[in-house]
């Protein structure tokens, strides 16, 4: 693995981890939406975790075709450039189902690299 793959990666798990904070005593997506601090900083979190995930080596996004790296781009483009319009029930099941499995993905290519 490129040195930069594991910062970047450690960047991702970074983010992911202020997200998990943020949000572990919010229960609901109109709970999350009416905390608007905490609204702003899990967006502003996942914007860092696709700019970082951009950053990865192509050959690194390859080998780990399971992760869906152009959706994790296109949900960083939809949330900076349609911020006021941004569905709430896509970032609560980006939040609860989808960071997760990419935690998961992203610990397991740094224990195997």
């Amino acid at each position: 693995m490129h040195e930069h793959d594991e910062a970047n990666i450690e960047d991702c798990l970074f983010a992911i981890t202020h997200i998990e904070e943020y949000t572990e005593d919010i229960t609901s997506s109109d709970q999350l939406l009416n905390d608007s601090k905490t609204y702003d900083a899990v967006l502003m979190n996942f914007v860092i975790i696709a700019e970082a995930c951009n950053r990865l080596s192509s050959e690194l996004q390859m080998q780990h075709s399971e992760v869906s790296w152009k959706n994790i781009r296109g949900f960083r483009n939809y949330i900076a450039h349609d911020y006021f319009g941004v569905d709430i029930d896509v970032v609560w099941q980006s939040l609860v189902i989808e960071l997760p499995k990419l935690k998961t993905g992203l610990q397991r290519m740094l224990e195997n690299k």
